[in-house]
C-alpha cells in the first residue's frame, strides 16, 4: 500500500497515540441494557413474571451495567408494546436517542404439572440495537414449588417469590458473563475467538451501514458486534470473530471494493493485535508526497 499523505498520517497517529477524544469504552461493563418483559399469557404468571423482571434488572445493575427504564425508552423511541418484533421496528429512533443499547426480551412462564409441582422457566435474548443481530440467549428452570390445588394468583405470587427470583438472578449472571466473555475465550464449536476493536474513520452513513452489514453478514466466523460508539467522524465498536486478523485483512479490502471504496487509493488499513483502524481519505488524490520532481525525475 502507498504511503499515506501527511493528513491522513497524522489522522492515523492521534488515532493510535491519543484515540477518540470522546471517552469510549471497550467492555460491556457500563454498558446500556434495556430488559422488555414479554407479557405472561396467565394472571397467575404474571406476577412472578414481573418479580422476575426485577430481580433480573437488579442483578445486572449491580454487575455494572447501565440499566434503561424501558417505560422512559419506549415513550420516546415511540414503542406501544414490548413484543420483539415491535421493539426491533423502532431500532433507528433508539439509536438516535440512546446510541448502542443491548436490548434484552425476558420471558417467564409457570408451568404447573398434574402434581403440582411448579416451576418458572425463564429466557432472556440479547440483540444488539447497533446491528440488530442476537449476540447471546440463554434459559433455566427453576427450582419446583408446591402449589395447593386452591391457591389462586396471590397464593402463587407468595409461594413462588423466592423461586422467582433465585431464577432470574441465576439467569442474569449467566447473560452477563455471556456478554462479558473476553478476548481469548472459547466460541461454542471449541475456536478461539479473536475480538478486535475496530475504528471506521470518514464513513459517511451509507458507506458505514454498508461496511457493518458485510462484516456483520459475510464474514465467516462472526460472532457479535457490541460498544458501538460514535465521536464525529469516527465510529468505533469492539468484533468478536473466529476469524484471524489475517482473514480479516484479505476481507476488508474486498469489503471496501463492494462499497465502491479502492483500498489502495482510498484508504488506510492498519490492522495488529487486537485494533483494526479504517481511515478513509480523499478518493482520486495523490497519496504519497509530491516531492521535487524536477530534481528526482
Amino acid at each position: 500500500m502507498k504511503h499515506s499523505d501527511f493528513a491522513g498520517r497524522c489522522t492515523m497517529l492521534l488515532l493510535l497515540l491519543i484515540g477518540f477524544a470522546a471517552p469510549l469504552s471497550s467492555s460491556h461493563a457500563n454498558s446500556q441494557i434495556v430488559v422488555f418483559d414479554t407479557k405472561a399469557s396467565s394472571s397467575t404468571s404474571s406476577g412472578l413474571a414481573k418479580t422476575a423482571a426485577d430481580a433480573f434488572q437488579s442483578r445486572l445493575n449491580q454487575m455494572n451495567f447501565v440499566v434503561l427504564d424501558p417505560s422512559i425508552l419506549s415513550r420516546k423511541a415511540g414503542i406501544t408494546g414490548t413484543s420483539r418484533a415491535e421493539v426491533l421496528a423502532h431500532l433507528p429512533a433508539i439509536r438516535s436517542h440512546y446510541g448502542d443499547v443491548l436490548l434484552i426480551f425476558l420471558q417467564s412462564q409457570l408451568h404447573l404439572p398434574p402434581n403440582r409441582n411448579a416451576y418458572l422457566q425463564s429466557e432472556a435474548t440479547v440483540i444488539s440495537s447497533a446491528t440488530a443481530s442476537r449476540i447471546v440467549s440463554s434459559h433455566i428452570d427453576g427450582d419446583g414449588f408446591l402449589l395447593p390445588r386452591d391457591c389462586d394468583p396471590d397464593c402463587a405470587q407468595i409461594l413462588g417469590t423466592r423461586a422467582a427470583r433465585q431464577v432470574a438472578e441465576t439467569l442474569a449472571m449467566r447473560i452477563g458473563k455471556l456478554i462479558n466473555s473476553p478476548s481469548g475465550s472459547m466460541a461454542d464449536a471449541g475456536n478461539p475467538v479473536n475480538k478486535v476493536q475496530i475504528d471506521l474513520v470518514n464513513f459517511n452513513q451509507a458507506q458505514r451501514t454498508q461496511f457493518i452489514d458485510l462484516i456483520v453478514n459475510e464474514f465467516p466466523g462472526f460472532l457479535k458486534i457490541t460498544n458501538m460508539q460514535h465521536a464525529g467522524p469516527q465510529t468505533r465498536f469492539a468484533y468478536y470473530s473466529e476469524a484471524p486478523n489475517s482473514k480479516l485483512q484479505k476481507w476488508i479490502d474486498i469489503s471496501l471494493r463492494d462499497i465502491g471504496i479502492n483500498p489502495e487509493t482510498g484508504a488506510d488499513v492498519l490492522i495488529k493485535p487486537g485494533a483494526i483502524h479504517i481511515v478513509l481519505t480523499t478518493t482520486g488524490t495523490r497519496r504519497g508526497s509530491s516531492g521535487n520532481p524536477l530534481k528526482y525525475n
